[in-house]
C-alpha cells in the first residue's frame, strides 16, 4: 500500500487516463496549471472557467482514472486551451489509515461571499495536514458586454465548528471584477492526514519569486528522496493594470496560472529537495485610433500546495 502522484495536460474537451500499478482506494484530483484561450485577441466573455470530473466506471476499485474535462469559455479555442491535471492517489485499502482524499464540487462564490461545501468530512481525530486545491472553477458575468479587470479564485480547509467529532471542511472564495455582478462556483480537492507516516508530504507555498525555486525537504517526508510531486494550486489572482493614456479597458484573450510539469525537477538540488518555476500571464486587447493593442496583466500571483511522495 502507497501513494502515488501522477500530472497529465488534457487539452481542450479531452480527458486523461492514469494508471496505477495497484488497485486505487481513494483519490483527489486538482488543478497544477491552467491555461485559458480565446479564438481571436480581444473577445468579450460573459462565462470562464473550467469543469473536471471522474469517469464513471474508473478509480475506487480499479487500476485507471479518466478524468474528463470541460472548458467552459466563450469562443474557446479548444487547440490552445489546456490544463495539467495531478492525481494524489492511494493504492491498497480503501479506507487508508489516517488519509483523507476527496474532491467537493459547485462551492458558490460572488461578490459578497464566499461558500462553504458540504458534507464536511469526519477525520476521527485533529489532522495533522488538512488542506485544499483547486479544482475547477465557473464564473459568469450578469452582463454579457462587461469588461474584464481581473480573476481570481482561492480554496482552503477549516474544522467543522458544528460537529461533534473533528471535521474538515473546504471554503471556497472567488473574484471576477468588470463592469456587472458575477456568480459562479469553485471546485476543490481536500487532502487530509491525522498521521505523518504514509509517506506523504505537503507544504503551502505562498507566491514564489520568478526563476528556479527550491522546496526544502518536508517533515511528512524525514528527508527521504522525492518519487513524484506536484504544485497544485490553492489561489491565484490576475489584474489588468490600465495605464494612464486613455486606453479603454481590455477584453479577455488568454490566462495561464501554474506550474509546468517540465520543470519540476525531484531531488534537485539535493535528496528530498524539488525545483521549479511558476508560470503566470493574462493578456487582452484594446482598440484605440491607432488600431489594437496588447496589454499583459500586472498584480500577478498564485500559492501552491506542494505534494511530494518518498521514492518506494
Amino acid at each position: 500500500m502507497s501513494i502515488a502522484i501522477q500530472t497529465s495536460m488534457i487539452t481542450g474537451n479531452g480527458s486523461a487516463t492514469f494508471t496505477f500499478p495497484s488497485t486505487v482506494g481513494a483519490y483527489a484530483y486538482a488543478l497544477q496549471q491552467f491555461n485559458l484561450q480565446t479564438l481571436q485577441p480581444g473577445t468579450v466573455i460573459q462565462r470562464i472557467g473550467l469543469a473536471l470530473r471522474p469517469r464513471d466506471g474508473t478509480g475506487v476499485g480499479t487500476t485507471s482514472l479518466i478524468i474528463d474535462q470541460q472548458m467552459l469559455l466563450d469562443q474557446v479555442d479548444l487547440d490552445g486551451s489546456w490544463a495539467e491535471v495531478a492525481v494524489v492517489a492511494w493504492l491498497g485499502s480503501t479506507n487508508p489509515p489516517g488519509l483523507f482524499l476527496q474532491n467537493q464540487n459547485g462551492i458558490t462564490v460572488d461578490q459578497m461571499s464566499s461558500g462553504t461545501s458540504t458534507p464536511p468530512v469526519s477525520t476521527g481525530s485533529p489532522p495533522m495536514y488538512a488542506t485544499a486545491a483547486i479544482a475547477g472553477f465557473s464564473y459568469q458575468f450578469a452582463e454579457d458586454n462587461s469588461d474584464f479587470l481581473g480573476i481570481g479564485a482561492g480554496v482552503g480547509a477549516t474544522p467543522d465548528p458544528y460537529a461533534s467529532t473533528p471535521s474538515m471542511s473546504v471554503v471556497g472564495s472567488g473574484i471576477w471584477t468588470g463592469d456587472s455582478a458575477f456568480t459562479g462556483v469553485v471546485d476543490a480537492a481536500l487532502i487530509a492526514t491525522t498521521g505523518d507516516d504514509l509517506g506523504l508530504g505537503l507544504g503551502y507555498l505562498p507566491n514564489p519569486v520568478w526563476g528556479t525555486n527550491v522546496v526544502d525537504r518536508l517533515p511528512g517526508l524525514g528527508g527521504a528522496p522525492v518519487g513524484a510531486a506536484a504544485f497544485l494550486i490553492q489561489s491565484f489572482f490576475c489584474q489588468f493594470c490600465i495605464n494612464a493614456i486613455g486606453h479603454k479597458t481590455p477584453d479577455f484573450s488568454q490566462v495561464t496560472t501554474g506550474v509546468p510539469s517540465n520543470v519540476v525537477q525531484l531531488n534537485v538540488p539535493s535528496d528530498g529537495n524539488v525545483s521549479f518555476r511558476s508560470v503566470q500571464q493574462l493578456c487582452g486587447c484594446a482598440i484605440v485610433d491607432e488600431g489594437p493593442v496588447i496589454f499583459s496583466a500586472e498584480n500577478l500571483v498564485a500559492n501552491y500546495l506542494v505534494a511530494e511522495t518518498a521514492s518506494s
